[in-house]
C-alpha cells in the first residue's frame, strides 16, 4: 500500500472516531473513499480499548473497527457499566463470532465462556487472544440451544461474517448452506464449566435467541444474570409475542431497549446511550433483560 493510501485511510480513521458527528454523514464519506463491500484486503493492527486488534479490511467487521473504534461501541461500554459493580464478574459470549465482545470484556470480567461454532470467525478470535496473551477466555467451539443437536448452518456470502444463521428462514440468497454444525443444550453446557457465578449472558445468533434462551431456563434461574440479546426481525418473529418472549426469563424480570447515538441537528450526535422502554411491536436493536433486585424494583 503506498503512503499517499495509508495517510488516506488514517484520515478517514480519524473521520469515524469522531463520536459526535452523525453516524450516517461519516459512514456515507467513508463508503464513497473506502467502500467495504470491494476494498482490497488489507491486515492491519489497531489499539482495540487496549488491547491489540489484528484484522483485514476485506471482513466487515474488522473494517468497522478500524475505522470506527468498534462495532455498536456504546454496546460494549454498556456491557462494561453492566459488570463494574460486582466482585469477579463473569461473562457468557453466545455468538462471539470474531470475539469483539469477548476481548473488549477481557479487561473487566475474571471469566469468559465465548461460544461461537462458525470456525473462520472464532479463528480469529483466537487469533486475537494469543496476539495478546489472554488467559481468561475459553473459547467453544459449539452453538448453544435447547438441545443437543446438529443443525444446517447457513453462512454468509458476503464479507459480513456477521450474519452466519441456523435459522433457515433467516438464511438469503447471500447465504449458503455450510452443512451440521454442533448445538448443544444451554443449561448442560453452562453447569459443565463449573461456574460458581454468572453475571452477564450475550445473546446475538441471528433469529436463533428464542432457542438459546430455552436452553437456558435453568442457568437464567441459578444465577439471575442480566441479559443483553439483540431483538431482530426474525427474533421478534420467533416469539408469539411479549408474553411469551418474557416468559423465557424467571419472575422478576425487567426489560429495556438500548439507545445510542441520538441525533442532534441532523449533521451531529450525543455519544453514548440509554435505556427507553421496550416496545415488542418495533423490532431492531437490542435488549436488556435485568432482575427487579438489581433494577432497584
Amino acid at each position: 500500500m503506498t503512503t499517499t493510501n495509508t495517510l488516506a485511510l488514517g484520515l478517514l480513521r480519524w473521520l469515524g472516531h469522531q463520536d459526535w458527528v452523525e453516524y450516517g454523514v461519516r459512514d456515507r464519506m467513508i463508503r464513497r473513499l473506502c467502500n467495504p463491500d470491494v476494498v482490497a484486503p488489507h491486515d492491519f493492527e489497531v489499539n482495540f480499548f487496549g488491547v491489540k486488534y489484528k484484522g483485514n479490511l476485506s471482513c466487515y467487521l474488522d473494517w468497522v473497527v478500524y475505522f470506527y473504534g468498534a462495532y455498536e461501541k456504546y454496546e460494549l461500554l454498556l456491557l462494561r457499566d453492566l459488570v463494574k459493580d460486582k466482585a469477579r464478574p463473569v461473562f457468557i459470549d453466545i455468538g462471539a463470532n470474531v470475539g469483539q465482545h469477548s476481548l473488549f470484556m477481557s479487561r473487566y470480567c475474571e471469566r469468559i465462556h465465548a461460544f461461537e461454532p462458525y470456525e473462520p470467525v472464532r479463528r480469529k478470535l483466537e487469533i486475537n487472544i494469543r496476539r495478546n496473551g489472554i488467559r481468561n477466555i475459553v473459547v467453544h467451539n459449539v452453538g448453544l440451544g435447547h438441545e443437543d443437536c446438529a443443525l444446517d448452518f447457513f453462512a454468509p456470502k458476503s464479507r459480513n461474517t456477521g450474519t452466519g444463521t441456523f435459522v433457515s428462514s433467516y438464511a438469503t440468497d447471500s447465504h449458503e448452506c455450510m452443512g451440521k454444525m454442533r448445538v448443544v443444550g444451554g443449561d448442560g453446557c453452562v453447569s459443565g464449566c463449573g461456574l460458581d457465578k454468572l453475571d452477564l449472558i450475550k445473546i446475538d445468533v441471528e433469529g436463533f435467541e428464542r432457542n438459546v434462551l430455552m436452553g437456558l431456563r435453568n442457568t437464567l434461574r441459578k444465577y439471575r444474570p442480566v441479559v443483553f440479546m439483540e431483538f431482530s426481525t426474525e427474533t421478534k418473529r420467533s416469539f408469539q409475542g411479549e408474553r411469551e418472549m418474557m416468559s423465557m426469563l424467571p419472575e422478576n424480570y425487567l426489560v429495556k431497549s438500548i439507545q445510542t447515538c441520538r441525533p442532534c441537528c441532523k449533521y451531529f450526535s450525543r455519544p453514548g446511550y440509554r435505556y427507553v422502554d421496550f416496545d415488542f411491536s418495533v423490532s431492531g436493536g437490542n435488549l436488556v433483560f435485568v432482575p427487579c433486585e438489581e433494577a432497584g424494583t
